[in-house]
């Protein structure tokens, strides 16, 4: 019986080995690792001129409390004190700065200059 509880393990342990060894034969190609798309650091105070990148759309106006609320749209929402420009079929509307409140992808954003609309998309 412990003889035949060796010959177990023993084609065990051969199996394992062979198999093992299977795994580095030059014409097995090791399976790629998932790509990382990086994104390169824009520097603002750099010099370079930037195109300018959708942010997303003004969902609200208050006039009176001279802010808007911008529905974002891009992966992350702007940081707060970014200045916005808001753009009404190539004109420029008004210019935003955010704030700090923020709600998923709602952000508020004081009135800096012009009168945007809702509807009007918004660019930084």
């Amino acid at each position: 019986m412990l003889r035949g509880m060796f010959r177990h393990l023993l084609i065990a342990a051969f199996c394992v080995f062979v198999f093992s060894a299977c795994l580095r034969l030059p014409w097995v190609k090791p399976i790629p690792k998932a790509s990382v798309v990086s994104f390169p650091k824009a520097n603002p105070f750099d010099g370079t001129k930037r195109d300018p990148r959708r942010v997303g759309r003004i969902a609200m106006v208050n006039v009176d409390g001279g802010f808007v609320l911008v529905d974002s749209d891009a992966w992350a929402p702007p940081v707060a004190g970014t200045a916005l420009k808001c753009l009404r079929d190539g004109v420029e509307t008004g210019v935003v700065a955010v704030g700090k409140e923020q709600r998923g992808a709602f952000v508020t954003a004081d009135i800096v200059k012009g009168s945007p609309q809702r509807g009007d998309d918004v660019f930084q």
